[in-house]
């Protein structure tokens, strides 16, 4: 039995014991092996995690997500330095030309808008935001992915929708659906070698996670879908929904062979050709296309 995800609601005690993890708590004590283990999320901020399982999870790529007082992820525990190429892979990462990372970006951009545009058509019946595709350019000069995204949430939810809401419970469950594929990206980032703070368009210093963000454009789409068909704007978002999140890593989407894959192998593919572009052996990377 596979187990992907594990949520950790009460206060617990986890430990490193015969390569996995012993989750001990009030009710029970339990064990669970790394081998089937995805991510883990832990909601209670009164548990308790031994650096001993922490070192082991980093190593076998497990992602351990904590969530803060308002129910939000806030930090990630990931490996470093996982690949032998790490210098190699890095070097490359800087050095790639303003040209190429226009190109990618372009790239990066057409895919997130034909994903809104299927998304909004599919939901609403509005076909609009196809015909924006068409002027994206190279390094999107003319900002087509604002312009977009202002015209695509109010139509996705409703024209009152502001995406800086923190009342509007649709914001919340964005946030964390985002958070939950943006740190699963950056795992495979490190895995892959590459300097997550490097990124392809982000470029904040203060940011140590900009690949990831300039990755995870196209995936936003698949949380947009998933809170406007289950979340309204007033309703609580509770722990079925948060569990539904996190497995929007598991659903299925279409490499570009037309192969079903999940949300998550979607990721790896999209880390993986990122790292082949930097090295220069592709001038493109692994687009995905969503189900609708």
């Amino acid at each position: 039995m596979s187990f992907k995800q594990i949520f950790i609601k009460n206060r617990s005690y986890l430990s490193f014991k015969n390569n996995s993890m012993s989750v001990k708590n009030e009710f029970t004590q339990t064990q669970v092996s790394l081998d089937d283990i995805d991510i883990v999320v832990i909601e209670n901020q009164q548990t308790t995690i031994t650096s001993a399982l922490l070192s082991h999870m980093a190593q076998a790529d497990i992602s351990v997500v904590f969530v803060d007082e308002k129910f939000m992820p806030s930090a990630i525990s990931i490996g470093l330095n996982k690949n032998s190429r790490t210098t190699k892979i890095q070097r490359a990462q800087v050095a790639i030309k303003k040209p190429r990372h226009n190109r990618l970006w372009r790239d990066i951009i057409y895919s997130k808008v034909l994903h809104q545009a299927d998304v909004l058509e599919s939901l609403k019946g509005d076909k609009t935001l196809h015909f924006l595709l068409k002027k994206i350019t190279s390094g999107d000069k003319t900002n087509i992915e604002a312009t977009a995204s202002a015209f695509y949430f109010k139509g996705l939810f409703d024209e009152e929708f502001c995406r800086q809401s923190v009342e509007d419970s649709r914001n919340i469950a964005l946030n964390y659906g985002y958070s939950i594929i943006r740190s699963s990206i950056a795992r495979y980032i490190v895995a892959f070698g590459l300097n997550p703070s490097f990124g392809v368009w982000h470029s904040n210093e203060l940011n140590a996670f900009n690949l990831a963000d300039d990755l995870i454009e196209p995936f936003r789409p698949i949380v947009d879908r998933y809170v406007a068909q289950n979340i309204a704007k007033d309703e609580e978002v509770n722990f079925f929904h948060k569990k539904e999140l996190v497995g929007l890593l598991y659903e299925g989407v279409e490499d570009s062979q037309g192969h079903k894959r999940s949300v998550s192998e979607a990721i790896k593919h999209i880390v993986s050709s990122y790292q082949s572009f930097c090295l220069e052996k592709r001038e493109d990377i692994e687009i995905f296309k969503i189900k609708v």
